[in-house]
């Protein structure tokens, strides 16, 4: 009787812990989305401002 206990509690462990693990991997997934989204926008920043200067270099070359 104390076997089929000790089952009952180490299934309902397992699917509770599967629950937690899946929260823990959309946490992590969350903050890296987060952060892509953070770096492209800063990479989008630097790009328009290098391609700004190239337009004013070349404006600058032509007469």
């Amino acid at each position: 009787m104390r076997i089929n206990r000790l089952f009952q509690i180490m299934k309902q462990f397992r699917r509770e812990t599967k629950g937690a693990v899946f929260v823990e991997y959309l946490l992590l997934l969350t903050i890296v989305g987060i952060g892509a989204i953070a770096g492209l926008a800063t990479v989008r920043g630097a790009l328009i401002g290098e391609l700004f200067d190239l337009a004013e270099a070349i404006s600058a070359i032509s007469p």
